[in-house]
């Protein structure tokens, strides 16, 4: 299947580690032209060199902190002034911490939805005129899939992941007129770092080993194993291309098959 990718501008934000760097290794090896951005210079440049490796055309890696508004417009600034152009942007920067609800102070929730809930608000709205003056784009949004499974050691990210689904839907209905397509995809646990960390964090506050936090998450999952990177890197290269070109306002989770509901 022919994407049509080959030359497509895209940013990823988020995109040295975990499911960003295997978005942008995807986007990559379809042919286009990767700008990544991440806090750490150093992460990205190694994932830089993987994503050349699987076959893009042109990196260009910007450091930034995506939680202040100045540097979410540098970055597309930067962007633009490579590429000329940005026609995908992924939106996945952002590791909102769990806890005790009644022990996380105003300064965790504040801090962290400062990057993983007002980033991708500032970064779509600084990409959009951009893509509406070349005559479209893709914009797929990385939502935890706590947005349709609220739990008690996870509020701040269940609120931040639900609000961001909203968004979603909300932008699809902006950009549609302009050929700006919006879509979500959901994921429930994925094996990164990140699950790694969130597991001790959730283990914490429950009172219970990391490792057994862990075994009870995994029984959860049918196809008896929790999601890859690249699960969720295929999805939204697909979402992005030519052959979703009817897609938009969606948010699809990525769970196999755990999320016990049917939503219609």
């Amino acid at each position: 299947m022919n994407l049509e990718l080959t030359g497509k501008v895209a940013l990823v934000t988020g995109a040295s580690k975990g499911i960003g760097r295997a978005i942008a290794i995807g986007l990559g090896a379809e042919g286009a032209r990767v700008a990544m951005t991440a806090r750490t210079a150093t992460d990205l440049d190694d994932a830089a060199a993987a994503v050349k490796a699987a076959g893009a055309q042109d990196v260009l890696t910007v450091a930034a902190d995506l939680s202040r508004l100045e540097e979410v417009q540098r970055v597309v600034d930067t962007t633009v002034g490579r590429f000329g152009r940005i026609d995908v942007l992924v939106n996945n920067a952002g590791a909102i911490r769990g806890g005790d609800f009644l022990q996380i102070p105003d300064e965790q929730w504040t801090g962290d939805w400062s990057l993983k809930l007002h980033g991708y608000i500032r970064m779509a709205r600084a990409v959009f005129p951009v893509m509406k003056q070349n005559g479209g784009g893709r914009i797929v949004n990385v939502v935890g899939a706590a947005a349709r499974n609220p739990t008690a050691t996870y509020l701040p990210g269940g609120v931040a992941n639900a609000g961001l689904v909203n968004f979603t839907k909300g932008l699809a209905d902006l950009g549609a007129p302009a050929n700006i397509l919006v879509t979500a995809v959901s994921p429930a646990a994925t094996r990164t770092e990140r699950w790694n960390s969130l597991m001790a964090q959730q283990a914490k506050a429950a009172g219970k080993t990391p490792q057994a936090m862990q075994a009870e998450a995994e029984r959860a999952y049918p196809l008896g194993r929790i999601a890859t990177p690249e699960d969720c890197a295929d999805l939204v290269c697909f979402l992005v291309s030519a052959r979703a070109s009817f897609l938009t306002g969606i948010c699809i989770t990525v769970d196999g098959g755990a999320s016990r509901g049917v939503y219609l």
